[in-house]
């Protein structure tokens, strides 16, 4: 029997009585103490805030009409505001995991289920034009067919995902097609607020939106999706949301530096095809040699977002489906389909001849569980997403 989540009819989350809490308790409490992951939900879905972007460095989400409202929506979206992550849970997946150790002890929470909810778990490899892909796609290009084939049957009539320009500078793109995917695929390192991408399908008509991104945009999101609240966002056009395994995000100063590095070997961002993070290094792809570039992570610490200080979730368990390399063998991607519409969609992907798939090693999945409880203990201490 389906539960009243898994067919898509989301019970609400009670949130913060309106009119009592509006940009000036958000400004106070999560831009101010520098835990904002800028995931652009309040600005997605309140007109009275923009994110001015002519300084890379310093993004922010600012308030641009001189009376506050108060009318409650972005304190009530933002991630960091408070995160009912057990009554998440219920209410999109029917069930919630061992919500009890969330409030106990540091030990008893590492010995839940670290990964969340889901139904299944998959290696997953991309099938559809393999030769166009490669050197692009992020192992395996799971993302990009999935969305390809949720795009061709009709699931979506959009997907939002992050591109990149020349200077490999992250912009929200809506795409409507395999050639729209394709031009976004390979993962972006440098924060940026994606789910701004959301606003604009919605701007231009969609009304089946699929989204990529980071765990903090996909929780921002979902508490769009379980709202109480009085106004009419759109949210019912959100059908599908793929998660990204995230440990942290860098500041637009990591594209700097990373320019500087590479002009002493006489080589430019506009020739980089490719980044990529391995065990303790980044990877670049690209230049004239064609080579790869290493970079130690503990280089660029200094370019680690603050919002990412607090985060506690690595694998984004809120999502449909959620996606990282980090499990699987070179190649493939790891894939957790959480969700009936994540797992039909997977499977329908490779009934379709989208993907390929096998099983994940225990060897793999024991690997992501370790990544995933230490990003629990070291944003465990942090002040924001109370209810984690």
């Amino acid at each position: 029997m389906r539960t009243e989540a898994e067919a898509g009819e989301f019970v609400n989350v009670r949130l913060p009585i309106f009119l009592e809490q509006g940009f000036s308790c958000l400004e106070r409490e999560v831009v101010a103490e520098r835990v904002c992951c800028l995931c652009g939900t309040c600005a997605a879905f309140c007109e009275k805030i923009k994110i001015n972007e002519e300084s890379r460095n310093e993004l922010k989400p600012e308030f641009v009409e001189e009376y506050d409202t108060v009318c409650g929506l972005c304190y009530a979206f933002c991630p960091r505001t408070f995160l009912p992550f057990s009554e998440l849970e219920r209410r999109i997946f029917g069930v919630a995991r061992a919500s009890e150790a969330r409030e106990a002890s540091e030990a008893r929470e590492a010995s839940a289920e670290p990964l969340g909810v889901y139904r299944s778990c998959y290696a997953v490899r991309s099938k559809k034009e393999k030769g166009d892909l490669e050197g692009r796609v992020q192992d395996g290009g799971a993302v990009t067919s999935l969305l390809a084939y949720a795009l061709e049957e009709g699931v979506l009539d959009s997907a939002v995902v992050t591109a990149a320009d020349e200077q490999w500078r992250p912009q929200t793109r809506v795409a409507r097609s395999y050639e729209d995917l394709k031009a976004a695929a390979g993962t972006k390192y440098t924060i940026y607020p994606s789910v701004l991408g959301v606003k604009e399908a919605f701007e231009e008509g969609c009304e089946s939106v699929g989204f990529v991104g980071l765990p903090c945009q996909i929780q921002g999101l979902r508490k769009v999706q379980t709202s109480e609240q009085p106004y009419e966002v759109g949210k019912e056009k959100i059908k599908l949301l793929v998660g990204l395994f995230c440990m942290e995000n860098f500041s637009a100063g990591l594209l700097e530096f990373v320019s500087a590095r590479l002009e002493k070997e006489g080589l430019d961002l506009a020739g980089v095809k490719k980044f990529d993070i391995k065990g303790k290094e980044l990877l670049i792809s690209g230049g004239a040699s064609g080579g790869v570039h290493k970079i130690a992570l503990d280089e660029i610490k200094e370019y680690e977002s603050e919002g990412c200080s607090v985060c506690t979730d690595y694998t984004a368990e809120l999502a449909d489906i959620s996606v990282g390399s980090v499990g699987s063998e070179e190649g493939w991607s790891t894939v957790l389909a959480r969700t009936e519409l994540g797992e039909e969609v997977v499977k329908g992907a490779l009934e379709k001849g989208f993907v390929e798939v096998k099983e994940v090693e225990e060897k793999g999945l024991g690997l992501v569980r370790r990544l995933a409880v230490r990003k629990k203990r070291s944003g465990s201490g942090g002040k924001a997403g109370a209810g984690i």
